[in-house]
């Protein structure tokens, strides 16, 4: 079976069945562009200016820290745990793309969905001001083949008319932009061996290409051979020695959607990534994937048996008597509530230092799940220009060697023309630059009193040869706004689907606590994202 067989095949398991009828019928406004809930918890945020902050969004280090790693301390100094307060059917933890979805997938549930960031989202999350919108997360669906799950989901939702296919992508290089990358147009005296690798990509997406999560017994031994090997492996074993335009190319495009290189992630979820976003054609909404999110958080927030909170760290999760029972945060105070069910929609690094009474296979398998950090940084531009495409990688003709030092000299990978999505319909540009942190122990970094200042330097000194193959300078820059994801990437490192690592971290809690989140397979995606929330909401 190929792979347009198996994601139409896959799409007939009955999730329409399960999605609520608010969802099969609604209509949304063509409006919604700029008409969308401002409320706090939103996940796009509504400026009056893009212009820039000198501040850093996202994370910050604040009390939650205390919880993770003084639990007992921080209960505590609060009073303890007080007695449960009310019950619901289900207690959602994190507000995320998993969250959100599993809370669409429960419409006659008496839910809370509680997340520690002031706004629902997680990494998927937007800013918008009039026409103009930025991601400062996750931006990019991949390719839906008609009739798939998620297809039929953004179909019924009522947005996938607002996405835009992505057909190709530009690469930076030399103060040059190139169109035709893959026909050799950067090096065409060499032409020949980017087409011959194209061709053998193009083979593998219609017809190898794994695909996560997987439960079939026969394409999981397939999955298991390539997670054994690393994806630089199966480069080499595949092409010998790349071109070196090509070769950097596929370590930056590591970078951005990994934080990690080649060597270190496997095959399987290296040829997922890779060969689906440059053979096939991504999906992309404006403001990103946090347009998906805000559409499904507006529909749940009407809904009156739900509750949202945010700021509301998770602070104890056990199971008595059967029944979850949740303490968190809730603005000064701590709060106790109990459930039916528990929905972990949260990284498992953080959930084993919150739930009570985990296993020691449990406890030792989320520990052994690598993660690391990441920035984006989106610039203004006082002028308008049209877009060469959606996402364009930045090369220097030099493969990187040394994830350290080369990530810290580039400091990004790729820059995204937000305004593609919406077909450049904005008054002025803005540009999005993903700034993985691909080694460890990266996040100890992330909360630097001049970290700011630090990324300025750097934008500055490495930005201006893109901004020269746009026809633009320093000078046309009107402000820069940067975020902070401190621990959110599930490194996909080789074996950890073969040997069952992520299995374990993932394994139900007394059939009461089911886990969603990217990090269930550590394939930091939308799809996985969000297939894990609708199987989680199906065991509730």
């Amino acid at each position: 079976m190929n792979r347009r067989d198996f994601l139409v095949v896959s799409a007939a398991t009955g999730t329409l069945t399960l999605l609520p009828s608010w969802a099969r019928a609604h209509k949304v406004d063509p409006g919604i562009l700029k008409n969308f809930t401002a409320a706090d918890l939103s996940p796009v945020t509504k400026l009056t200016s893009l212009r820039g902050s000198s501040v850093i969004e996202g994370d910050t280090h604040d009390e939650a820290h205390e919880i993770f790693w003084n639990k007992d301390g921080y209960i505590q100094k609060k009073g303890g745990i007080p007695a449960p307060s009310a019950h619901y059917d289900v207690v959602i933890v994190g507000g995320g793309i998993s969250g959100l979805t599993a809370a669409t997938f429960l419409p006659h549930k008496k839910i809370l969905l509680i997340d520690g960031h002031p706004q629902m989202g997680g990494n998927s999350k937007s800013q918008n001001s009039g026409r103009s919108w930025v991601s400062q997360g996750a931006a990019y669906i991949g390719e839906l083949d008609e009739g798939s799950e998620i297809d039929l989901f953004l179909q019924n939702l009522g947005i996938k008319k607002f996405a835009r296919k992505v057909e190709h992508e530009p690469v930076a290089l030399g103060g040059k932009i190139f169109t035709k990358f893959w026909e050799g147009e950067s090096d065409p005296a060499r032409a020949a061996e980017f087409a011959h690798v194209k061709k053998r990509l193009d083979e593998v997406y219609e017809n190898e290409i794994p695909d996560l999560p997987v439960w079939d017994m026969a394409a999981r031994s397939a999955w298991d051979n390539l997670d054994r090997i690393s994806f630089g492996e199966w480069i080499r074993r595949e092409f010998g020695e790349l071109h070196p335009h090509v070769m950097e190319l596929i370590t930056l495009y590591c970078w951005s959607s990994f934080t990690a290189s080649p060597d270190e992630i496997s095959a399987a979820h290296g040829i997922y990534f890779f060969v689906s976003d440059t053979c096939g054609h991504p999906i992309v909404f404006p403001g990103g994937n946090g347009f998906v999110a805000q559409t499904m958080f507006d529909k749940i927030k009407s809904r009156t048996n739900v509750t949202m909170k945010g700021g509301a760290f998770a602070v104890d999760i056990v199971v008595k008597n059967g029944k979850p029972q949740i303490c968190y945060k809730n603005g000064s105070v701590l709060e106790t509530v109990t459930a039916t069910k528990c929905i972990v929609a949260s990284p498992k690094f953080v959930m084993r230092h919150v739930i009570t009474g985990l296993d020691a296979v449990q406890n030792k398998a989320m520990d052994d799940i690598p993660y690391r950090a990441y920035l984006v940084a989106n610039i203004m531009l006082k002028k308008k220009i049209s877009s060469p495409g959606y996402d364009m990688y930045t090369l220097k003709g030099k493969v990187p060697t040394h994830e350290y030092n080369d990530s810290r000299d580039r400091s990004y990978t790729d820059v995204v023309f937000a305004d593609w999505a919406g077909k450049d319909n904005t008054p002025t540009t803005a540009l999005t630059l993903y700034l993985p942190l691909p080694y460890d122990m990266a996040q100890q970094y992330l909360f630097v009193p001049d970290l700011y200042q630090k990324y300025e330097n750097r934008l500055k000194a490495n930005l201006p040869e893109v901004l020269t193959s746009l026809g633009l300078s320093w000078a046309d820059v009107d402000g820069w706004r940067l975020v902070r994801y401190g621990h959110s990437m599930p490194v996909a490192r080789t074996n950890l689907v073969a040997n069952g690592t992520f299995e374990r971290a993932s394994k139900d809690i007394a059939g009461c606590i089911f886990f969603a989140n990217q990090d269930n397979w550590g394939n930091p995606c939308f799809e996985t994202s969000w297939k894990c929330g609708l199987e989680a909401a199906k065991k509730c």
